[in-house]
């Protein structure tokens, strides 16, 4: 099994149960919504294996349902500009657990987040690279919450981000040359990630 095919799987995988919960399971749950939707915006620091130690701005769209008073199942998309300078960015489709401690009904809470994914990228600056290769991404954080009211949370959330991805620069001749180079770049990017945002 090739390596996007198994992301894939753990992706339809992860996310399959939300289409299975029963409305019973909704009416069960009195204290939480069954569903949520997240928007949040990430900046993280770290380095990529080539070298270097870059900022990296991103965002996030998720959206998910509780399984149970204290654990929920997610998925969503992610776009993290890796290389702001060199227009080097990865979009991604993941899936994501959230497991909360403490009681909904207090003014803060907390949570453990792990999602797992697959991406593609691409530079806004370099036209000729494409992607060669998706793939994985994996992430791990905690988050707290904050009620602003009763439908919508303030987050605020911690965590480290590992993505590899892999692009096919292609470089054409000029004038008289008539030639075509092609080169694999590899990138290894991992990123202690600071994340704010809404869930309601």
């Amino acid at each position: 099994m090739t390596r996007k095919r198994l992301f894939c799987h753990i992706f339809l995988l992860t996310t399959l149960p939300l289409f299975l919960i029963s409305q019973e399971d909704v009416n069960s749950f009195p204290a939480f919504k069954n569903s949520y939707l997240t928007g949040q915006f990430s900046m993280g620091y770290g380095y990529y294996l080539n070298g270097g130690d870059l900022l990296s701005p991103g965002f996030e769209v998720k959206a998910g349902k509780f399984l149970t008073r204290k654990l929920s199942l997610g998925g969503g998309l992610a776009y993290t500009q890796f290389k702001p300078l060199d227009g080097l960015y990865g979009i991604s489709l993941l899936s994501e657990l959230r497991c909360f401690v403490g009681e909904e009904s207090k003014n803060l809470r907390f949570s453990g987040v792990i999602d797992i994914g697959v991406g593609m990228g691409g530079s806004r600056l370099q036209t000729g690279w494409k992607t060669y290769n998706p793939g994985p991404r994996i992430y791990t954080g905690v988050a707290v919450y904050k009620k602003l009211d009763t439908k919508m949370k303030l987050i605020l959330e911690l965590g480290y981000l590992y993505q590899y991805l892999s692009y096919k620069d292609s470089t054409q001749g000029r004038g008289w040359q008539f030639f075509q180079t092609e080169s694999i770049l590899k990138y290894n990017f991992r990123r202690i990630q600071l994340k704010t945002g809404i869930f309601f």
